[in-house]
């Protein structure tokens, strides 16, 4: 029989090892924890929401941090899954149930996450949901982020970072890995999409500091601050844009 978990206190030993809380919001492209755990003779398996990638559980949907547990003689398993908001599912129904369907074209503004820089010619970018041009909105006139049903693979060039740039940009100071970006799909190459951010809104939205951990904040079009030490790093930052990433 399966258990539902919804927030445990700390304390609760039986609970999975994951990276953040049951009952946290998540966004897609965000790592919940390996999907071995040999020391506690734990699996997580991926459920509703979920994928794995390179042995690692990875959410692909905007919600809360939900798990069941399955017990297997001495095996420990926990079916990890993501519940979307329930006023964000009514206002999108008719994409949720095509979202299988839906993959990124050219021209379309899409959302990623910063997976390798390969210095100095590009970056690999996992593209996990695409963003409405402001012509396709909700009835508040704001449009939703759109997750896809999997990730796809895309690639940020250097030449591609910022308008009119150069081979002579220094792409660490303009993206770093796990960086979240908005970036718009230039092209379809054969195995993944060719992107760039050479636009003012387009660009990092969302960044971790290097050496605190903690999230940083925009202080101008190249650069971002850490919220807890001060400390600044490069980046090619998103003029601010208004979307809806949840009920």
């Amino acid at each position: 029989a399966l258990q539902s978990i919804s927030l445990p206190p700390p304390e609760d030993m039986n609970s999975p090892r994951l990276r953040h809380m049951l009952g946290a919001k998540i966004s897609p492209g965000e790592r919940l924890g390996n999907t071995l755990l040999s020391r506690d003779k734990t699996t997580l398996i991926a459920g509703k929401g979920t994928y794995v990638r390179q042995g690692q559980l990875v959410a692909s949907l905007l919600g809360t941090l939900c798990a069941h547990h399955q017990a297997d003689g001495d095996e420990e398993r926990w079916i990890i899954s993501i519940e979307p908001e329930q006023k964000k599912q009514r206002s999108q129904s008719s994409y949720v149930k095509n979202s299988s369907n839906i993959c990124p074209q050219v021209g379309d503004v899409v959302l990623g996450r910063v997976t390798r820089v390969v210095r100095p010619s590009h970056a690999m970018v996992d593209i996990i949901a695409i963003v409405p041009e402001q012509t396709t909105t909700s009835n508040n006139n704001t449009p939703f982020i759109q997750p896809l049903h999997e990730p796809y693979s895309g690639t940020l060039r250097q030449n591609e970072i910022r308008p009119n740039s150069s081979l002579e940009i220094e792409i660490s100071e303009c993206i770093r890995p796990s960086d979240v970006i908005l970036a718009r799909v230039h092209a379809s190459g054969e195995k993944d999409y060719i992107l760039t951010t050479a636009e003012a809104e387009l660009g990092v939205i969302q960044a971790v500091c290097e050496s605190s951990g903690r999230e940083m904040v925009p202080v101008s079009w190249k650069e971002m601050e850490c919220s807890v030490t001060g400390v600044k790093e490069g980046r090619k930052v998103a003029k601010p844009r208004q979307v809806v990433k949840s009920g």
